[in-house]
């Protein structure tokens, strides 16, 4: 076992459920065996009778508990719940019977890991530069971009990534001109390499040196040293960002996409989310929009410092699967409008936020076909309109208490936070990036823009398009929202157009928008009487703030989306200095929805029953 065990752990989770679950399966002789015994018996077989089976999947569970790695981080992978777990009798060599409980179900994993899908998509990024450069070549007339080299030879793609940015930064660092670097080009942001915060090594026999298999052969390589405590350590940059993660947290439908796709092509480093990566959205945007990390949370949850209970299996567990799963920076919730797979801990907090009109028809959209892209047909409105109605009554209660959520939690931790409104991020992009990198990269959560040096101002504007150091940026259609994101988004209009669109549809009635506003007024009202250290002077009480008029989202009396021609100012929300610094952690307490809330999770038992199991999905437009 001992010459096998450094080639098994550097097999990815995938590629080992496919070796358990061929192990399951049972083999030639034992069935032949079986049948022999069953035609040599007197007894004809009856329904009643015990079926045959091996014990306890013995070369599967075998392979699993030589090493402490396998058993923590694997084998609970293929755990059967109590309540699905069946008995199979098993006849011994004496004729008794022993029941056997299957505890463990070894199959083939739904999903590929991460580490997996980024490997195939920088290989497609590979491929696509090369045809990229020979478009630019006949189109341009440059006959010189076809023999430039794309990418160097030699690398995987791990290493690649990791170079490239490496260079990049020294090469912006000395002001390299394009004349005396002839083997370097700076892409297209669509076209650059992504990485993870931390190059994936393979372990070796000594559990202490982590050692890359093919890096001697290599003669230039610039790959970090793992940092013990330091997950961020690359070879001592000045422009990493700060340590730990940082919760993005919004109402579905509120732009996060958008923005950890800027953030990406910005660091170019992978964010991940706290969605379970099985579901058909979350594998939608891994496999078909590039957002790979889906599922990731990073090592957030093993941050135990008692010498007690880092004794744990818990513990253990937690820390020996950071070995499969990647380290970030970044980490997407919509935590407490519904609970995430794991649990995340963190100390800072970028709170997006997108008027509640678009972001509730966006969510209906979503809920109805099951995809981040299609919209609806008009006819699907106006038959479930009185649907569509509660729908939106109902949202604007959890869009309200989603919000306060985060405001209030926040403030009562110590947390540092950062709003960012949707509208911002479409009207000025630029702008909106620099406030979240400086936030990012202080460890403080400072979002002094100070901190945004030339070098991430120079990545902010080639994320959106607007670099003046890449060959060529044609291929980013200006700087509009609508072509940046991971997928082209519902409506095709940028710009002020896409702010409050459905107000120009007229998706909702005049009564249901009275509703909402009246609703926010009675929360507001709700909160200053049921605590006390929020209520006001008799002579202030009018002057109260609801939600949609802290965030300039109040149709009568801010005349909502036209006061965004000058947007209105965004609310500060940062830690007191006198104030420590605390942290949170998410899906550990119950959700803001009911557990029978027919507008959650039960939209898609609704869905599939108006469209018989989605055989006859609901009509859609083309994109507008």
């Amino acid at each position: 076992m001992d010459s096998s065990t450094p080639c098994l752990s550097s097999l990815r989770r995938h590629t080992i459920s496919i070796i358990l679950a061929y192990l399951q399966e049972e083999t030639p002789s034992s069935s032949s065996s079986r049948i022999n015994q069953s035609s040599s018996s007197s007894e004809e077989p009856t329904s009643s009778s015990p079926a045959p089976i091996q014990p306890h999947n013995r070369d599967a569970l075998s392979l699993l508990i030589t090493t402490k790695r396998f058993a923590y981080a694997i084998l609970p992978l293929f755990r059967v719940p109590k309540q699905v777990c069946k008995h199979y009798p098993y006849k011994l060599e004496d004729g008794s019977y022993i029941a056997i409980v299957e505890k463990y179900r070894f199959a083939v994993l739904p999903i590929q890991d991460p580490t997996t899908l980024l490997d195939r998509l920088n290989t497609k990024r590979l491929r696509q530069r090369i045809i990229w450069s020979k478009t630019e070549a006949y189109t341009r007339g440059n006959q010189n971009s076809i023999n430039k080299v794309c990418y160097q030879y030699g690398r995987s793609t791990d290493e690649l990534a990791f170079e490239e940015w490496e260079m990049m930064q020294i090469h912006h660092h000395h002001d390299v001109t394009p004349e005396n670097a002839v083997k370097w080009r700076i892409w297209p942001a669509h076209l650059e390499l992504l990485r993870f915060l931390d190059y994936q090594d393979v372990p070796t026999h000594d559990n202490n040196k982590m050692k890359h298999s093919n890096l001697s052969k290599l003669p230039f390589c610039l790959l970090p040293n793992k940092s013990k405590g330091n997950v961020n350590n690359t070879s001592g940059h000045i422009h990493a960002l700060g340590n730990g993660v940082v919760l993005l947290a919004s109402y579905p439908r509120s732009g996060n996409t958008l923005l950890r796709t800027l953030l990406e092509r910005t660091t170019s480093v992978v964010t991940g989310s706290d969605t379970r990566p099985d579901r058909t959205l979350s594998k939608s945007l891994a496999m078909q929009y590039d957002l790979v990390g889906e599922g990731l949370v990073g090592n957030s949850c093993c941050t135990i410092t008692s010498e007690r209970s880092k004794q744990s299996s818990l513990y253990l567990q937690n820390l020996l699967q950071t070995a499969y799963d990647p380290s970030l920076t970044i980490v997407k919730t919509h935590f407490p409008e519904r609970k995430g797979w794991k649990p995340v801990k963190s100390d800072r907090v970028v709170l997006l936020i997108r008027n509640p009109y678009d972001a509730i028809d966006s969510y209906w959209n979503l809920s109805c076909t099951n995809t981040h892209t299609r919209s609806l047909d008009e006819a699907v409105y106006k038959k479930y309109a009185s649907k569509f109605d509660s729908l939106a009554r109902h949202e604007i209660q959890i869009w309200c208490d989603f919000h306060n959520y985060w405001l209030d939690l926040c403030k009562k931790e110590g947390v540092s936070l950062l709003v960012v409104r949707y509208e911002d991020l479409v009207l000025d992009p630029e702008i909106e990036l620099q406030r979240v990198v400086a936030f990012l990269k202080a460890d403080g959560g400072d979002d002094d823009e100070s901190l945004v040096g030339d070098f991430w101002k120079w990545r902010i504007r080639h994320a959106i398009g607007k670099s003046d150091k890449t060959e060529s940026d044609d291929n980013v259609k200006g700087c509009s929202t609508s072509n940046l994101g991971s997928y082209q988004p519902r409506s095709s209009s940028g710009g002020m157009l896409s702010i409050g669109k459905t107000l120009r549809k007229s998706r909702y009635s005049e009564s249901t928008l009275t509703y909402m506003h009246d609703f926010a007024k009675s929360v507001e009202e709700n909160r200053h009487k049921t605590n006390a250290k929020f209520s006001l002077p008799k002579k202030k009480q009018q002057m109260r703030e609801t939600l949609l008029q802290k965030f300039g989202y109040d149709i009568y009396s801010q005349n909502f989306p036209e006061n965004f021609q000058q947007p209105p100012p965004v609310p500060s929300y940062q830690r007191k200095q006198s104030q420590s610094q605390g942290s949170v952690t998410i899906n550990k307490t119950a959700e803001i929805r009911s557990k029978d809330d027919e507008f959650g999770r039960k939209m898609t038992h609704w869905r599939r029953g108006e469209t018989d199991n989605d055989i006859n999905p609901f009509p859609t437009v083309a994109r507008r």
